[in-house]
């Protein structure tokens, strides 16, 4: 995924001149740095995850237990606090904290560039890691849908809709359970189908077993048969609650598209990536829709609008 992978070039490059800024100029730069978080819809929406996550984690209290003495330190025990406990830090940085009130904390050097660059690679860079795995994990999950949309549109899309037509009432779980089977061949583990969660059944939860569930919810979009685009909307909702419930940034929302006009799905991102996603909440939903009804040829299908989806067509949902 081209988005992702310039996301993370931009990242680092944000903190190249983070680590080489002069130390008289290092809270104007690590206001640059945090600005440039703030202003990326993605970054901004895992940064707001860290924040709200680990309730029982007070960065605030952590930072002035912990960091005590010159030349000491400690983290939380897990990778996502220290993230949290970092994120505090650049927050005050860039806000009205001298970051000098806490440089010496790394380095016992005598020399401020030194001490400066010190802090920037013992706090900052895992940090700057961390968002990286998490645009990463997404864009590898991104490049399996983009196969999976291609390899059901190109060989299975006739077979699958033939079965659909026959068995409309269990036409869900027939495509939910083609999009899980060819998941796990493509390597993702997925102990669980529709497991228990607190709001609810997700459609695919995967990896469940370790530190990084996957996501996905499967939706319909048949109007003729009561899979409307608030039937969608209230996958991109279910999406978001699976997400809360098992502390993740990112979600997925497929759609397979059983009529014979186009989806247009709206997006956050001004330069319109594929798939379209929108930040809620502080969770990235990611929204692939598959068309899975067979296509008349262009002569005789003549010109069809998309449905086009508003935003506020699938958030308001989340909000009710």
């Amino acid at each position: 995924m081209r988005y992702e992978r310039d996301l993370q070039v931009k990242l680092q490059e944000r903190y190249r001149r983070l680590y080489k800024a002069d130390y008289r100029v290092y809270d104007r730069e690590i206001k640059y740095f945090h600005d440039f978080i703030q202003q990326s819809p993605a970054l901004r929406a895992i940064a707001e995850r860290i924040a709200n996550s680990l309730p029982d984690l007070d960065p605030d209290q952590w930072i002035a237990e912990n960091f005590t003495r010159r030349g000491r330190y400690d983290w939380p025990d897990s990778e996502l606090g220290r993230a949290k406990v970092t994120w505090r830090f650049i927050t005050r940085w860039a806000g009205d904290d001298d970051p000098s009130n806490h440089a010496t904390y790394f380095s016992n050097d005598s020399n401020f560039n030194v001490i400066f660059r010190a802090m920037t690679e013992k706090a900052v860079e895992p940090f700057v890691e961390y968002l990286q795995t998490q645009i990463g994990s997404a864009s590898e999950v991104l490049y399996m849908l983009e196969r999976f949309t291609r390899r059901l549109e190109a060989f299975d899309q006739v077979e699958l809709h033939e079965w659909y037509e026959k068995n409309t009432t269990h036409g869900e779980a027939h495509y939910d359970r083609y999009l899980r089977r060819f998941l796990f061949d493509q390597g993702i583990d997925y102990p669980f189908s529709q497991p228990k969660s607190a709001s609810g059944e997700a459609d695919v939860v995967s990896g469940l077993e370790g530190d990084d569930p996957l996501v996905c919810e499967v939706k319909l979009y048949d109007p003729n048969r009561s899979y409307g685009v608030p039937y969608v909307a209230k996958g991109f909702q279910q999406a978001i609650s699976y997400a809360h419930d098992y502390g993740k940034n990112v979600a997925y929302l497929v759609t397979f598209n059983l009529t014979d006009h186009g989806l247009q799905l709206p997006t956050d991102e001004d330069t319109k990536p594929w798939p379209p996603r929108l930040y809620v909440e502080g969770v990235t939903v990611y929204m692939v829709t598959v068309h899975a009804k067979p296509r008349l040829s262009a002569s005789k299908r003549g010109k069809s609008s998309p449905r086009v989806v508003r935003r506020e067509e699938l958030v308001q949902q989340t909000n009710t």
